[in-house]
C-alpha cells in the first residue's frame, strides 16, 4: 500500500502506525496512514435472543385474540405490526400473547425479546432500563449503551431495522411507555398486554384486542386440565368454583392447582375452605396469596379517589351491580364528579366492568374490594358505608313507590313519621329507577336484617310491592318477605306484619301456591280484625277470595269476595269500592260480572287521579266475561282496549294475559288468529320470566 502524500512510509513510520480494531463491526474502512495492514476477514453475526417464556400445551377458549393475532400477521409488511391485547387482571392476556408467539417463532427468525412493564408492581419499569435490556441482548457491549432516552431509543431501532423480532411487553402500565420501545422498520411484530388506556398507540396503526373472561364451559375445562375429570364428578361444587373464579384464568388456575395437588380434596371441600379462610383471593401457592398478589396490584395503581369508589363498591349489599348515582350518594358527591373515577376503574384499569350503565365486579373482584375495604378502613367504616347504601335503597324505594302508587295508604298509615324524599332519584324516574334495582333492593332487605337496621327491612318490603303487583317479581317478594315477617313480629308490629302476610299471599298465588297462599292471607285478616282495621281485614279477605277463584273453588271464592265487598262499602272508600267490585266480578257469573264491571268503571273514572291500569283490568275482564256470554266481537273490542292501554303503560304481564284471552277467543273460529296471540304471550311471559305461563298456552 503506498500514501499519497508523502510516498511509501519508513520502517519506523510503520512500527508507529497501529491498525488494530476493538470491538465489534461488519465493515472496515480506514484512510490516511495505513501502514502495513493484514486483514482477516470473518462474518459477524448479532446474537438470537429467546427471551419468552415456555408456552402451556393448550390454550383454553381464547379463539378470538388468536384469530385477531393470526389476522395481524397475515398483513404483516415491512413496517412493524402492533397488537394490544387489554382485559382485566388475570383474564389470561399475557398466557394467550406467549402462546400465540411461541407458536410462530418460526416466522421471526432475527428473535425474542420480552419486557415486564411493571404494572404489578410498585414502579413501573422505565422505557430507558428496558432499552438497555433489549440493546445489550442484541450484542452490544454494556459500555457502549449510551446514558441517554432518546439515543438508547435511536440505537435500538437502527438495531433491529430490516430485521425481524417478536417483542413482548407485558403488563404495560401506559402507551408512553410502549412508544419509546418501538423497533425500526421491518418485519417486526410488537404485541402488548395491560389492562387499557392505550388509545395513544391508535396513531401507530395498532390492532386492539379485548380479552374476556373465560365463558363456563371453558372454565370447567381449564379445571379439567388441572384436576382431570374427576370435576365433573361434583358439578354443583364445579359450577360454583368457576362462580366464584369469575371466569378469571390465574383464578381458575391457583384453584385447579390445589386441586391437583391435593387428589383426596373434593371440590366442595375447597370450596369449605376458601369460605372460612377469607375467599379465594386469600388462596396461597407456595405460601403466596397468588390472586390477592394480582388484584392488589391493579388497586395500588389506582387514584386515591379511585381507590375510596373501589373499597365502597367492596361495602355494597349485593345485587346485579351497583349504579353510580348509589356510590356517588356513599361517597358524598355528585355523579358528574364520580365519571372519571368510573372511566377510570373501567376502561383505565379495568378493575370493575360496566354493563348496562352500572357498576359490576365478578365474584372475585368483589371479594378482593370487599377485603380491601375491611383491611384499610376497618370493619366499623365498612359497616357504615353499607348502611348508607341500605339507606340509599330504603329512602329510594319510598319515593317511588310515593309516584308510582300514590292512591296507595299503607306507607301514609303504618309508618306516619316518614318524609319522602323527593330529591331522591327515584322520585323522578320511578318505575326505571325500581326495575334497574330490582335485584339490589332484594339484597338490601337481607343486608338490613343483618345490620339490626329493622326499619328499613320493613320500609323496603312494603315498597316492594310495585315490582310485584306490576310486573309480578313474585319470587322476589316471597324471599323478602319471609325475613319482613319475621321483623314485624320482633318489633311487635302486627299490622306491618299482616301487610307483609297479604303481599306474600298475593305472591304465593301468582306462583299458583293456592293452599300457602289462602294460608298467609287467613292469618292476615285475622291479625287485622284482632287490630280492629277493616281496611286491611278487607284486603286481606280480597286476596284469600281471589285465590280461592284460581284454586277453582268458586263458592268459596264468592263468599270472600262479596265479604270484601261489603267491608268496602262499610269503609266507604271509593277506590276500595271500585276494586272490591272488580274482584267480585272474577267468580260471578256473566249478567252479575259485568253489573260488577260497569260499577268498577265508574268507580275509578269518578277517582281525582285517574288509575289506567285499574279501568284497563276492568275492559279486560269484561271481555272475558262478553266471552262467555258467547258476545265474540264486543269480547275483543274490550280485549283491544285493555291491550292497548297496557301496552302504553309498558305493563308486560298484563299485556301477555290479555294475548292469552284474545287466544281463547278466536281459537274456536280461526286457529291460525289464535296461534298469532298465543305466541305473541308466549314471547313476552318468556322474556319476562315466567315460563310456567308461558308453558300452559296451548
Amino acid at each position: 500500500m503506498t500514501n499519497t502524500r508523502a510516498g511509501r512510509l519508513s520502517v519506523e513510520d510503520e512500527r508507529r502506525v497501529d491498525n488494530r480494531v476493538k470491538g465489534t463491526a461488519a465493515n472496515i474502512v480506514q484512510s490516511g496512514s495505513i501502514g502495513v495492514l493484514s486483514l482477516n476477514l470473518q462474518q459477524f453475526a448479532l446474537p438470537v435472543p429467546a427471551q419468552l417464556p415456555v408456552a402451556i400445551r393448550t390454550l383454553v377458549n381464547q379463539t378470538h385474540v388468536l384469530a385477531a393475532l393470526d389476522a395481524v400477521l397475515e398483513g404483516l409488511d415491512d413496517d412493524p405490526a402492533i397488537v394490544v391485547l387489554a382485559g382485566a387482571r388475570g383474564s389470561g392476556k399475557s398466557t394467550a400473547a406467549v402462546y400465540w408467539l411461541q407458536r410462530h417463532r418460526d416466522r421471526f427468525p432475527d428473535g425474542q425479546l420480552r419486557a415486564n412493564l411493571g404494572a404489578w408492581t410498585d414502579h413501573s419499569a422505565a422505557p430507558a432500563e428496558v432499552l438497555f435490556g433489549f440493546i445489550t441482548a442484541l450484542g452490544v457491549d454494556r459500555s457502549d449503551v449510551p446514558a441517554d432516552l432518546e439515543q438508547r431509543a435511536n440505537l435500538f431501532r437502527s438495531l433491529t431495522r430490516g430485521r425481524s423480532f417478536q417483542i413482548l411487553l407485558d403488563d404495560a402500565v401506559t402507551a408512553a411507555q410502549v412508544k419509546h420501545l418501538l423497533p425500526g422498520p421491518g418485519r417486526s411484530m410488537v404485541v402488548v398486554t395491560g389492562q387499557g388506556g392505550f388509545g395513544a398507540l391508535a396513531e401507530h396503526e395498532a390492532t386492539f384486542v379485548d380479552v374476556e373472561p373465560l365463558e363456563d364451559d371453558m372454565a370447567a375445562e381449564l379445571l379439567r386440565g388441572y384436576a382431570g375429570e374427576r370435576v365433573d364428578a361434583e358439578p354443583d361444587a364445579r359450577d360454583a368454583l368457576v362462580a366464584l373464579c369469575g371466569g378469571r384464568a390465574v383464578a381458575l388456575s391457583v384453584a385447579g392447582r390445589v386441586l391437583r395437588d391435593a387428589p383426596d380434596l373434593p371440590i366442595s371441600g375447597l370450596i369449605e375452605e376458601l369460605e372460612s379462610s377469607g375467599g379465594l383471593t386469600r388462596m396461597t401457592i407456595d405460601d403466596e396469596p397468588a390472586i390477592a398478589a394480582v388484584l392488589d396490584a391493579g388497586y395500588r395503581r389506582l387514584t386515591d379517589l379511585a381507590q375510596r369508589c373501589y373499597r365502597v363498591l367492596g361495602s355494597h349489599p349485593g345485587g346485579a351491580g351497583v349504579s353510580p348515582e348509589a356510590v356517588a350518594a356513599v361517597l358524598k358527591t355528585s355523579e358528574l364528579k364520580l365519571r372519571p373515577v368510573v372511566r377510570e376503574l373501567v376502561h383505565g384499569k379495568r378493575m370493575v366492568d360496566q354493563i348496562d350503565g352500572r357498576l359490576r365486579l365478578d365474584a372475585l373482584v368483589l371479594d378482593h374490594a370487599r377485603n380491601t375495604a375491611v383491611e384499610i378502613d376497618g370493619v366499623d367504616v365498612f359497616e357504615m358505608r353499607k348502611r348508607v347504601f341500605l339507606r340509599w335503597y330504603s329512602k329510594g324505594a319510598l319515593a317511588a313507590d310515593s309516584v308510582l302508587q300514590p292512591q296507595r295508604p299503607w306507607v301514609r298509615q303504618l309508618f306516619p313519621a316518614l318524609v319522602i324524599d323527593t330529591g331522591h332519584p327515584a322520585h323522578r324516574q320511578p318505575r326505571e329507577w325500581m326495575l334497574a334495582e330490582r335485584v339490589a333492593l332484594r339484597s338490601a332487605v337481607e343486608a338490613a336484617a343483618e345490620l339490626g337496621e329493622l326499619d328499613d327491612v320493613l320500609h323496603l318490603c312494603v315498597a316492594q310491592w310495585w315490582l310485584y303487583e306490576s310486573e309480578k317479581f313474585s319470587d322476589d317478594l316471597v324471599a323478602t318477605h319471609e325475613r319482613g315477617v319475621e321483623v314485624a313480629d320482633h318489633l311487635g308490629r302486627p299490622l306491618v306484619k299482616a301487610l307483609l302476610l297479604v303481599q306474600k299471599g298475593y305472591a304465593e298465588r301468582t306462583r299458583a301456591r293456592f293452599a300457602e297462599a289462602v294460608h298467609l292471607l287467613t292469618e292476615a285478616a285475622s291479625l287485622a280484625r284482632g287490630q280492629d282495621h277493616p281496611e286491611l281485614e278487607a284486603t286481606a279477605l280480597e286476596g284469600a277470595g281471589l285465590a280461592k277463584f284460581e284454586q277453582g273453588d268458586l263458592a268459596t271464592a264468592r263468599d270472600l269476595l262479596d265479604r270484601n265487598l261489603e267491608l268496602a262499602r262499610q269503609i266507604g272508600d271509593p277506590r276500595r269500592t271500585a276494586l272490591a267490585c272488580l274482584h267480585a266480578a272474577k267468580p260471578a257469573g256473566p249478567d252479575d260480572a259485568l253489573r260488577l264491571l260497569a260499577d268498577a268503571r265508574s268507580g275509578f273514572r269518578s277517582l281525582a287521579q285517574p288509575e289506567p291500569h285499574n279501568l284497563a283490568k276492568v275492559a279486560f275482564w269484561q271481555g272475558r266475561k262478553l266471552a262467555d256470554k258467547g258476545d265474540h266481537a264486543n269480547a275483543v273490542a274490550r280485549l283491544e282496549e285493555a291491550l292497548a292501554s297496557m301496552t302504553e303503560l309498558k305493563r308486560d304481564y298484563d299485556c301477555a294475559q290479555i294475548l292469552e284471552v284474545l287466544g281463547d277467543v278466536h281459537a274456536s273460529t280461526d286457529a291460525v288468529v289464535a296461534g298469532q296471540y298465543y305466541r305473541q304471550a308466549a314471547r313476552i311471559y318468556e322474556e319476562s320470566g315466567h315460563l310456567v305461563a308461558a308453558a300452559a298456552l296451548p
